[in-house]
C-alpha cells in the first residue's frame, strides 16, 4: 500500500520521494478522443469493465511504484521535447499577502518555437500585467528560464528559486480592462522591477499521486469506463508537482518600492496541455492565518477529478473531499468562491470573495479567469462595512476578523463538445 497510512488523523511530516503509480491522468490527455456521449465499440466488454476493471484500477491506483526517488532534482531542468505537437512545460510562481498577489509564469511550447509569459501583479483597486495579460514570445529564451524580462533561476532544486523582471506592465482596473487616458490611445503602463526569492516549506506535492488515495479511488470508481478510457489511462500524463513556501523581496511600481513576504506556490508541469479537455475546472491557493491550502477540481464529460493539501501548523495533509460553489457572474469570475474541505484534523469550510480580476483567453480552446480573492472562515465574518461591529475581545474594543488572501483559477472549455450520432 502507500508510503504513508491513508487513514492517519495527524499532519504528516516529511514524506520519502517515493509515489504510488497512478493511471495516466485523462484530464491533460489531448488525444484520448473521449468526447460527450462516446460510443461504446463493445457494450459486453464495458459492462464487464465497468464490473471489474473499475474496482482493479481504483486499486492499483493507490499502489506504489518501485522505489525511485520522485520529484528527483534533476526534474527541476527543462524536459526532452517527446515530438508531439502540443507539448508545454511550464514554471508558475504564485504568492499572496494583504492586498496584493502575483501571479508569475513561463511555458515553453517547443512545437512552436515560441515562450508564452504571464505576470501580472493584483491589488484591490488595480491590476498590473503585460499587454493584452500575457506575452507570446518566439524562440528558444535567452537561456533556460529567462525570457522577455523575466526570469526564474533555480538556486537549489526542490527548495529555492528566484524571480526578476525588468519592464513595462500594463494599468489595468480591478476587472481586468485596461486604462487608456482616451479611447483610442494605447493603455497606461508602468516600469516594473521584481527582485523575489522562493523559499520551500513543503516537499513538492504530486497531483494524484499524493491526493489522499481513497478520494481517488471513488472519483476512478464513479467514472464512465469504457475501452477508449481504458486506452487513455495508459499513457502518459501531463507529469509536475506543486510547492509550497514563501516568497519574499521587493516589487517597485514607477516610484513606489513595496516589501513582499507572503505564502507563495510554486507549480512545474511538463507533457501536453489541452486548454479545452476539461468542461470546467477551479485552482486555488488560500491563506488564513497560519493555514495554507491548496485544491484542485475539474469535471470532464466521463469523470470529475479533485484533490489538493492543507498546511496546517502541524503539517500538510491531503484533502479527502472538496466541496466548491460559485456565485457566477455572465463572462467574469465568480464573484464568490466557497470550499468545504475534509481533511485529518477536522473539516475547513471557506469563502473568497473576487477583489480582482483578469480574464484570459488560452489557444482559443478555453477561457481563464485569475481573481485576488479575499478569503474568510465561512459564517464568520461580520457585515462591518455596513456599520456592524466586529467581535468583542473581553474588556478590548470590536475587532473584525482578519482577512486570508489567495488566488483562484477558473476554466471553461470554449469548443462545444459534438453532439453523439444515434446508432
Amino acid at each position: 500500500m502507500s508510503g504513508r497510512d491513508s487513514h492517519s488523523e495527524g499532519p504528516r511530516g516529511p514524506r520519502p520521494l517515493r509515489p504510488r503509480a497512478v493511471p495516466a491522468e485523462p484530464a491533460h490527455d489531448q488525444d484520448s478522443g473521449l468526447e460527450l456521449g462516446a460510443a461504446v465499440a463493445d457494450p459486453g466488454l464495458s459492462g464487464l469493465l465497468r464490473r471489474g476493471v473499475k474496482a482493479a484500477i481504483a486499486r492499483w491506483a493507490v499502489l506504489r511504484r518501485p522505489p525511485a526517488e520522485w520529484p528527483r532534482p534533476q526534474d527541476e531542468a527543462r524536459h526532452a521535447w517527446d515530438g508531439r505537437p502540443h507539448f508545454a512545460e511550464e514554471f508558475v510562481f504564485v504568492g499572496v499577502q494583504s492586498e496584493l498577489g502575483v501571479v508569475a509564469r513561463l511555458e515553453w511550447l517547443p512545437g512552436r518555437d515560441a515562450h508564452r509569459v504571464w505576470l501580472t501583479l493584483f491589488t484591490p483597486t488595480a491590476i498590473y500585467s503585460l499587454p493584452g495579460g500575457q506575452a507570446l514570445l518566439r524562440g528558444d529564451g535567452e537561456r533556460g528560464w529567462s525570457v522577455g524580462g523575466l526570469g526564474f533561476d533555480c538556486v537549489e532544486p526542490l527548495r529555492t528559486w528566484t524571480l526578476r523582471y525588468r519592464g513595462a506592465l500594463d494599468v489595468h482596473d480591478p476587472r481586468g480592462r485596461p486604462l487608456r487616458p482616451a479611447s483610442d490611445a494605447p493603455a497606461e503602463s508602468i516600469e516594473a522591477r521584481l527582485d523575489l526569492t522562493f523559499l520551500a516549506g513543503l516537499l513538492p506535492f504530486v497531483p494524484g499521486t499524493d491526493d489522499d488515495p481513497d478520494l481517488l479511488a471513488r472519483q476512478l470508481g464513479a467514472a464512465a469506463w469504457d475501452t477508449r478510457l481504458l486506452r487513455t489511462v495508459r499513457r502518459h500524463p501531463l507529469r509536475g508537482y506543486v510547492q509550497a513556501g514563501d516568497l519574499h523581496g521587493t516589487i517597485t511600481l514607477g516610484g513606489d518600492l513595496r516589501a513582499f513576504g507572503g505564502a507563495a506556490l510554486r507549480v512545474h508541469t511538463w507533457g501536453v496541455r489541452d486548454w479545452g479537455a476539461s468542461d470546467a475546472a477551479m485552482q486555488c491557493f488560500a491563506t488564513l492565518g497560519p493555514l495554507r491550502t491548496w485544491v484542485h477540481t475539474a469535471r470532464f464529460p466521463w469523470v470529475s477529478l479533485s484533490g489538493g493539501f492543507v498546511q496546517r501548523p502541524g503539517g500538510v495533509v491531503p484533502i479527502r473531499d472538496l466541496g466548491v460553489t460559485q456565485e457566477r457572474r455572465p463572462g467574469r469570475a465568480p464573484a464568490r468562491t466557497g470550499l468545504s474541505v475534509e481533511a485529518p484534523g477536522g473539516p475547513l469550510a471557506l469563502e473568497a470573495e473576487t477583489v480582482a480580476e483578469l480574464p484570459l483567453d488560452m489557444d482559443g480552446r478555453g477561457h481563464l479567469d485569475i481573481a485576488l480573492v479575499r478569503v474568510h472562515a465561512a459564517g464568520e465574518r461580520p457585515p462591518v462595512r455596513a456599520g456592524v461591529e466586529g467581535p468583542r475581545l473581553v474588556g478590548g474594543p470590536a475587532r473584525p476578523p482578519e482577512d486570508g488572501w489567495g488566488l483562484c483559477f477558473t476554466q471553461r472549455r470554449l469548443l462545444p463538445r459534438p453532439t453523439p450520432r444515434l446508432a
